[in-house]
């Protein structure tokens, strides 16, 4: 059964090899970005999508400046809950041929191997269990047959959504428990009252008394005698 899943947070956009990135801003040994602290983060991310390795920097062309690149990317986030192992997903594309490693909260999770120079890698990776709160992923490169490095095309974090559980209309709980709780209704008592000029409101009830009385007279022994009802 397929889960859904939604968008945690998405640096780039697949398929620009790293163009839409800020690209003059030199070189830096160790660069951390903040999700959420940047203005848009998908068509101009703040960000070096230069990744080279450690002692090789990307010299810049003659009469052009450095270009934006890192030895270490640090991606800062924080959820809003928690996760299962499996539940979040890292999309990571990138262009070249040297091998990445991602590294979570310090710990080692994979690493991937490019298929090229200027060919795409596309990967997407399920992450260890996450608590709410606090994270950083950590990229690094090494190797390769290239000239040192790469360049980031994008990176997604996507989660799976929990489903919601039905909830009962609160009309069919109080009716429910209106019904639970009001006791059914008595039936009428029949009345004999005198209320009319034949002083017989119930003759039906007058007709049952006299065959009672006639019954008990038989068990007694004594002769039942029927009186007259003056209005």
């Amino acid at each position: 059964m397929t889960q859904d899943t939604k968008t945690l947070w998405q640096i780039g956009q697949p398929g620009k090899g790293g163009q839409e990135f800020v690209q003059v801003d030199g070189w830096k040994a160790e660069f951390t970005y903040v999700v959420g602290s940047d203005d848009d983060p998908i068509n101009q991310p703040q960000m070096p999508s230069l990744l080279v390795v450690p002692g090789r920097k990307a010299k810049p062309k003659r009469g052009k400046k450095q270009l934006f690149a890192t030895d270490k990317l640090n991606i800062q986030f924080t959820l809003a809950q928690s996760y299962s192992a499996g539940e979040l997903t890292l999309f990571y594309d990138f262009l070249g041929s040297e091998t990445d490693t991602l590294w979570m909260d310090g710990e080692r999770v994979t690493e991937w191997v490019g298929v090229g120079e200027g060919k795409r890698s596309q990967t997407q990776t399920p992450l260890p269990a996450l608590d709410a709160g606090q994270h950083t992923f950590t990229l690094t490169t090494a190797g390769g047959v290239g000239d040192g490095g790469h360049w980031i095309d994008y990176l997604k974090l996507e989660g799976v959504v929990a489903p919601q559980q039905p909830e009962t209309p609160k009309d069919n709980k109080t009716m429910a428990k209106k019904k639970a709780t009001t006791p059914e209704p008595e039936a009428p008592k029949k009345s004999y009252v005198p209320t009319s000029q034949t002083g017989l409101q119930d003759y039906s009830y007058w007709w049952s008394y006299v065959r009672e009385q006639a019954k008990k007279s038989k068990s007694d022994g004594k002769p039942f005698r029927r009186g007259r009802i003056w209005a």
